[in-house]
């Protein structure tokens, strides 16, 4: 059932631009692009050594063979294919052809995280029921349950691979990216391929993309070509992209910020998408492969900006080949990026522009502007087309082209995801202020105080990144406390790269090198912070520096680097045992207690 929300006098926000003209379907963007910018380059990645680039012939090219060969196997499939082709890939030229040769070509891509434990994996291709999956990782692959496997698999690579006999002996099938490449489609075919591409159906399904799942089974959310375009055009409006910008790409592609927001817009706008082989893992080999691509716009999430930051202020080489001339501005999402972070940026003239979506509005809703100066947690305007509400409960209601479909075999998700007349229901909690839409919270995070008052520790979380750039992660929790408590994971980078540069020496930080010294300085700093709090109960008074590194193996992260709630209070559960009873004899060594004086 959907909520009965009167939405007729919500305050609305929307773009004074109109949206303009989209592109009807991924197919009609690819085959123009490669002949608008023919000997362009529209792809880097590293190949036994120096980066290989690819033009927009060769990709175009590229796609159409691999929609070709889609296309035959659709048709000796008949009535059996489904038309859902799965995913289970790290970023790499194969992949992208690969990929956008499935949307373009009328079928649905199925992109999984491959990092997700393996019952998890062979759950979520049971589910979505793929006629194909392709892949990078066949051994990974091949180890799961046989049941939830497709009746044929496409090697992106030609590794030698474990011995898939078990596999064909069951009736599957296997075949290798390269030689569907090497296959030219004769004329009749070409031509056919071509009028299918461009006939494909604005609305239609092209991508199912499993959310993270921060709590719960992942839910798979429907978009369309509209709505994947709709957003391009968005920005056309809002930043009048010149064609050929170069850009450096680690997010991967299972997830809407590097899969759709990053990826389409380099796809859109005839830019060249150059991989990082470090896959944002590595940050000197990022920072390297940046000094040579020189990237003139650069996406990423607030954990690699602050493992940059940290290192280019103590290595003056580096700070030089990061904030080099060309770069135009970077982009940040996921999650708030602290005031100490852009700072940096401000200082070298290089705005930071943060937006706010979700993987149900792909992902997109609101942009803030090219400016140096940021307001903590602002996440600025609707983008053109897109209309933003405000229910009673302060939750952000969306509008607009760019709205999923609906989630993937769950009707009754879908419908409580959105309003009676329409509205999706985001789930995050804000406000309209006259610098731009404020995010407070999501949600599901909210918990009472035993008083019964209403935290909402984003806010709390915020503060505390905005004032200090050794913390990587802070979260805040207390359901049925008397006051928020409060964990912080440290950020190693800054005890490394900060420590002792010199910078900021006047901004009265004591520039801690190590966590215990980060528990004792941040002492004096949750001490200003609690004294500024609005309200008395969002004190926090009692909290711990925890000495250990969060990582999505462990399933602490999700792959887009923000914390499960679930999983840290699972993990972490004796340091919460030990603040709530006010015990800190037994914790581990790497713990150490913040010494909060609260003043009343």
């Amino acid at each position: 059932m959907m909520d009965a929300i009167d939405t007729s006098s919500m305050p609305v926000l929307r773009n004074a631009k109109a949206l303009g003209a989209v592109v009807p379907n991924i197919g009609t963007l690819v085959l123009d692009n490669a002949a608008r910018y023919a000997s362009a380059p529209a792809f880097a990645e590293r190949v036994d050594g120096p980066y290989r680039l690819r033009s927009w012939t060769n990709f175009g090219e590229d796609v159409l063979r691999l929609a070709a060969w889609l296309q035959r196997l659709r048709e000796a499939a008949g009535a059996d294919w489904q038309g859902r082709v799965a995913f289970i890939a790290g970023n790499s030229y194969v992949r992208h052809v690969a990929e956008l040769a499935t949307m373009a070509s009328g079928a649905v891509s199925v992109p999984i995280f491959a990092g997700y434990p393996a019952e998890l994996m062979a759950e979520l291709l049971r589910f979505s029921a793929v006629d194909l999956l392709v892949t990078d990782q066949p051994d990974k692959v091949l180890g799961l349950d046989s049941g939830c496997l497709p009746p044929r698999l496409l090697l992106l690579a030609d590794p030698r691979a474990r011995d898939c006999s078990t596999y064909t002996a069951g009736g599957g099938r296997v075949e290798r990216c390269s030689e569907v490449l090497a296959g030219v489609p004769d004329l009749p075919r070409r031509m056919r391929v071509e009028q299918e591409l461009r006939a494909v159906a604005a609305d239609s399904v092209c991508l199912i993309m499993y959310t993270s799942g921060t709590s719960g089974f992942p839910k798979g959310v429907q978009l369309s070509h509209r709505n994947l375009l709709s957003q391009q055009q968005a920005l056309a409006q809002c930043w009048q992209p010149q064609p050929g910008l170069r850009m450096l790409c680690y997010l991967p592609w299972h997830h809407s910020f590097g899969g759709l927001f990053e990826r389409f817009f380099a796809v859109t706008f005839g830019g060249c998408l150059a991989l990082d082989d470090g896959c944002g893992k590595d940050i000197d080999r990022l920072l390297a492969n940046f000094a040579e691509i020189h990237p003139q716009v650069f996406f990423s999430v607030p954990k690699i900006y602050q493992e940059i930051t940290a290192l280019v202020q103590s290595r003056p080489a580096l700070e030089r080949a990061f904030f080099h001339p060309e770069l135009k501005f970077v982009f940040t999402a996921a999650a708030p990026l602290p005031l100490s972070t852009s700072a940096v940026f401000r200082a070298h003239g290089v705005p930071v522009l943060e937006g706010w979506g979700l993987t149900e509005t792909s992902p997109c809703c609101s942009l803030t502007p090219l400016s140096l100066e940021r307001t903590p947690g602002v996440v600025g305007w609707p983008i053109p087309g897109v209309e933003l509400a405000l229910a009673e409960d302060s939750e952000i209601l969306v509008r607009g082209p760019n709205v999923m479909r609906g989630y993937f075999r769950n009707a009754a998700a879908t419908a409580a995801a959105f309003t009676a007349d329409g509205w999706f229901k985001t789930g995050d909690i804000g406000e309209f202020l006259p610098e731009g839409v404020r995010i407070v919270s999501r949600k599901e995070r909210m918990f009472k105080l035993s008083n019964g008052e209403k935290v909402f520790p984003a806010q709390i979380e915020s503060r505390i990144h905005a004032r200090c750039q050794f913390v990587k992660y802070a979260y805040v929790f207390g359901s049925g406390q008397r006051t928020p408590h409060l964990l912080v994971f440290p950020n190693r980078e800054a005890f490394e790269g900060c420590a002792g540069s010199g910078q900021g020496a006047d901004d009265g930080c004591a520039r801690p090198r190590d966590c215990g010294q980060l528990a004792h300085c941040l002492s004096n700093c949750m001490a200003q912070i609690n004294a500024q709090q609005a309200t008395g109960f969002e004190t926090i008074r009692r909290a711990l520096v925890v000495g250990r590194e969060l990582s999505i193996d462990n399933n602490e992260l999700t792959p887009s680097f923000k914390l499960i709630p679930r999983r840290i209070e699972e993990r972490y559960a004796d340091c919460i045992e030990a603040m709530e009873q006010g015990r800190y004899e037994q914790l581990p060594d790497d713990v150490y207690v913040l010494e909060l004086e609260v003043r009343k």
